[in-house]
């Protein structure tokens, strides 16, 4: 949900010096650094809080939860049970958190196997309001600690709730990480007795995250069984049901309107996400994973991509703005510039189509930003109009984009100092209040920015929250050499990671 942080390169290139600093930490005393919160959409009607937690956190944290993976994993309802198909651990693999790959495919199946199996007359579905922000932490840890096997996970238990996710969280009482990997596996943790008892009642269900689908013989038991799901959910985790989504359906309205898009506009449109969730890809986008293709396979590739009117389909999508299909967008951005020998002139087409409605496609913001940004042999001059075009709603002062949006576009800057336009962003910089804005604004110079800029902001580092100053001191390395290390001195770097930076 967020660009990767520019950080990482850093903390890879002198792992074992955080790692060794990370060692000698003393969790029961430890204060991690506050993160930094952006909004993004859920939705195209909904948003949710995103937290990018610091490096040297997002480390400590994932460790601890990889420490207690195959506890969790022990005390859930059995894979071969076919309910609970999220995030499921391998219990052979110490360094993985969880397997994602297949798993929600076998998921949509068995909800059709259970849906068009005779007994099943009525479908209940439900999920879960505000799930990763209204956990309670005390009873995170409870569940954590009543399923550890020796003492170390007990011990994980306290200092992973009670010390670590309590401060992460302004010392709420409630609240996870939401963005961060291994907060899947702690909210499957929160949700192993929800669904022990829903079994052990033999209610039929099947689970995604927080996502119910209860099938049932009629309408009463349907009705009956969301009631014993809230009611459990209330009183032992003080969670709620969203109530616009929890719904009774006959099993062939839920066939039809949760399972299967049935109208015949849409058949193009599904065979061509079909073909595009198949090209070759792995879900970690992790390219070392790729299969490398045969000249075989890309012809082939190459003449079913054809038989698609990709273009075509993303125009309908952006000009039909009540019914925007986001899905098509997010699909066609991702894999195009990925498919080997895909002609040319259809790309620039699609960036062309982009650019023009970038603006409308804000819950696209990731996939209209990467794309654009895969377009690295553009002359300079065309790198240009089009960042001027992409800067030009971010300056509105009566009708500013969403924050989020804004975020990505200056992803794009980041990547490369041929989009230039530093005049424009360092501008950015010092008329938004936003701190996730300045970030950004801050790495986009830290690319392509000079001396000039760097001093602007260098000054701004003792105010800055934790996050932030990683922004900052990347932006520094622009400063002359004793120039930099004079005022390195003068506002005493802390912290392993912004050493190393």
């Amino acid at each position: 949900m967020l660009p990767e942080p520019t950080e990482w390169e850093s903390v890879k290139s002198h792992w074992t010096d955080v790692r060794d600093h990370i060692k000698s930490i003393d969790l029961d005393t430890y204060s991690p650094y506050k993160p930094m919160k952006v909004f993004a959409p859920k939705n195209r009607a909904n948003i949710r809080i995103v937290h990018l937690l610091h490096p040297q956190d997002l480390i400590i944290y994932t460790a601890l939860v990889l420490i207690v993976k195959n506890d969790i994993e022990s005390n859930r309802i059995s894979k071969n049970s076919k309910r609970v198909f999220s995030y499921r651990v391998d219990k052979t693999k110490n360094n993985i958190l969880y397997d994602a790959r297949g798993y929600h495919d076998k998921y949509l199946a068995q909800l059709k196997e259970k849906t068009i199996n005779p007994s099943t007359k009525f479908v209940g579905i439900a999920d879960i309001a505000d799930f990763y922000p209204r956990i309670y932490q005390h009873r995170l840890e409870n569940a954590v600690q009543a399923i550890a096997t020796n003492q170390r996970g007990v011990d994980v238990a306290r200092v992973l709730v009670r010390k670590l996710i309590s401060n992460l969280m302004g010392k709420n009482s409630y609240g996870i990480p939401v963005g961060p990997y291994a907060s899947r596996i702690l909210g499957e943790a929160l949700l192993i007795d929800v669904d022990a008892y829903l079994h052990s009642n033999k209610i039929n269900f099947v689970r995604w995250v927080d996502d119910y689908n209860i099938f049932c013989k009629s309408e009463y038991e349907a009705q009956s069984t969301l009631f014993k799901l809230g009611e459990w959910l209330y009183v032992q985790h003080g969670l709620t049901l969203q109530s616009a989504k929890t719904k009774i359906l006959p099993s062939q309205h839920y066939l039809d309107e949760v399972l299967i898009k049935p109208e015949e506009s849409l058949r193009d449109r599904d065979h061509a996400i079909d073909f595009l969730k198949a090209v070759h890809t792995t879900d970690y986008d992790d390219a070392e994973d790729e299969e490398e293709l045969d000249e075989d396979e890309i012809q082939e590739t190459l003449e079913q991509l054809q038989g698609f009117d990709l273009l075509g389909m993303l125009t309908d999508s952006i000009s039909d703005t009540e019914l925007f299909d986001y899905e098509v967008v997010n699909y066609v951005l991702t894999r195009l510039p990925r498919m080997p020998g895909t002609i040319d002139h259809l790309k620039q087409d699609v960036l062309n189509l982009v650019i023009d409605n970038a603006e409308l496609l804000y819950p696209s913001s990731e996939q209209v930003a990467k794309y654009i940004a895969s377009f690295t042999n553009l002359p300079k001059t065309e790198k240009k109009k089009i960042a001027k075009k992409l800067l030009k709603p971010l300056k509105s002062k009566k009708n500013p984009p969403p924050t989020y949006y804004a975020m990505w576009v200056l992803y794009i800057f980041t990547t490369s100092e041929d989009w230039n336009q530093i005049n424009e962003i360092i501008h950015l910089y010092q008329n938004t209040s936003s701190e996730v804005i300045k970030r950004y604004a801050a790495l986009a110079i830290a690319k392509g920015g000079s001396r000039t800029e760097a001093l602007i902001i260098k000054d701004e580092y003792d105010a800055s929250s934790d996050v932030m100053r990683l922004a900052i001191l990347q932006a520094s390395k622009k400063l002359g050499t004793d120039e930099r290390k004079h005022w390195k001195l003068s506002v005493q770097i802390k912290g392993s990671v912004e050493k190393i930076i």
